[in-house]
């Protein structure tokens, strides 16, 4: 089922927290000011160029929608916000151009890219404090060794040349050789105890704690093998030669050890390159064979991009949702809305489409970030996920 452009009732996204006047009532770009309506002040009869269209009511509850010439009335199903691995999931990243409640408030999820400070900073606190506030669940992309790496003077390997700077393709293996226990595991820990100590006294103590990490997008290009693969692919290889493979999956069980010396209740995501198994029909399953994977919750694709219409994750690799669901049996977090160096390229609207979701739901995905949300993501979510069929394995165990 595809989700029509809805004729949204925006006149108040505070209607969810009593806004007032405030300018950052904004709205969407596709949405009709409707005025002040309810379900009783709204006139029967709608226009043929509002047919098929919807329009949210005050409650951002009760919606209506043009059908054979007449405004008809529907609800949502009631819905707990915070991730459930039982249902898809609907999250947004933190923005600092619009921190208001009502932008995430029904959102699953809230997410914010972490690494490039010493220790826990204001505006991850503002992100925590926001998802206590709407108890989504805190989705922290873990991107510290990249960040440490820009701090030294380097990039992105897709970046770097055009950037005129060092490649963590080339210099990224030594960085972790050098800095990882001192430098690394450094902010690991301060930003761990940090949202640790932040939420100690505002949660239940009697309940869990679970934030998601999602560990080191792109921890793959540091490796042996993926250097083997970049000097196939693009002539360059790590210096001195890529970390031992199955290094990688020590650094990586000490990096989820220090996590969970903070938070021992938070999920942990591992990256998934998609681009691992372009040369070799093999090439995940020998990866991930390095990992403990009993301390993996979910896989993630971070790094945007990801496909909502497709059997295949990215349109320039050969990997698909349902091989790697079928070779990790972990739930899959998807994300999009930015692309190369994290430049953002709007909400994905084939991710709002409900016969793509259901698709990707039997693939394994079990939730989507849109890194660059619309405004009223949250009230799209709630359509969506009132529509929306899934059915997953691991809830049936």
């Amino acid at each position: 089922m595809k989700l029509i452009p809805l004729a949204l009732l925006f006149f108040c996204l505070a209607a969810m927290n009593g806004c007032g006047d405030d300018e950052s009532s904004t709205q969407p770009e596709f949405g009709d000011d409707l005025g002040e309506a309810s379900t009783q002040e709204v006139l029967d009869s709608c226009a043929v160029s509002e047919e098929g269209t919807y329009r949210w009511m005050a409650d951002s509850v009760t919606f209506q929608y043009c059908e054979a010439g007449l405004w008809k009335t529907d609800t949502v199903k009631a819905h707990t916000p915070g991730f459930d691995p039982c249902q898809f999931n609907f999250g947004a990243a933190w923005q600092g151009t619009h921190e208001e409640y009502f932008y995430y408030n029904g959102l699953d999820y809230v997410s914010v890219w972490l690494g490039d400070n010493n220790r826990y900073s204001v505006f991850e606190r503002r992100m925590v404090e926001m998802s206590l506030q709407t108890h989504a669940t805190p989705m922290i992309y873990a991107y510290v060794i990249a960040e440490f790496g820009k701090d030294m003077g380097m990039d992105d390997c897709d970046v770097a040349r055009a950037r005129g700077k060092q490649s963590l393709c080339v210099y990224g293996a030594d960085l972790i050789r050098e800095y990882f226990v001192d430098s690394i595991l450094y902010r690991y820990r301060s930003y761990a105890d940090g949202l640790a100590s932040q939420v100690r006294y505002k949660i239940d103590s009697t309940k869990k704690y679970e934030p998601i990490w999602m560990i080191e997008p792109d921890f793959y290009q540091y490796s042996e093998m993926a250097s083997e693969q970049s000097v196939a692919n693009h002539g360059e290889e790590q210096q001195n030669g890529g970390i031992p493979d199955s290094m990688m999956g020590v650094y990586f069980k000490q990096i989820v050890d220090t996590i969970k010396a903070y938070l021992p209740d938070a999920k942990i995501a591992i990256d998934i390159s998609p681009w691992v198994s372009d040369k070799d029909s093999m090439g995940l399953e020998k990866w991930f064979s390095n990992f403990d994977m009993s301390l993996v919750d979910y896989v993630s694709t971070s790094g945007g991009r990801t496909l909502a219409n497709s059997e295949k994750i990215r349109s320039a690799n050969k990997l698909t949702w349902k091989k790697l669901y079928d070779t990790l049996k972990k739930p899959i977090l998807a994300d999009v809305g930015y692309s190369t160096g994290g430049k953002a390229t709007k909400h994905d609207t084939t991710w709002d489409d409900i016969s793509n979701l259901e698709a990707r739901a039997k693939d394994g995905v079990v939730g989507v970030m849109q890194m660059d949300a619309a405004l009223d993501y949250p009230l799209r979510a709630s359509y969506i996920r009132s529509r929306l069929q899934v059915d997953y394995p691991w809830c049936k165990e």
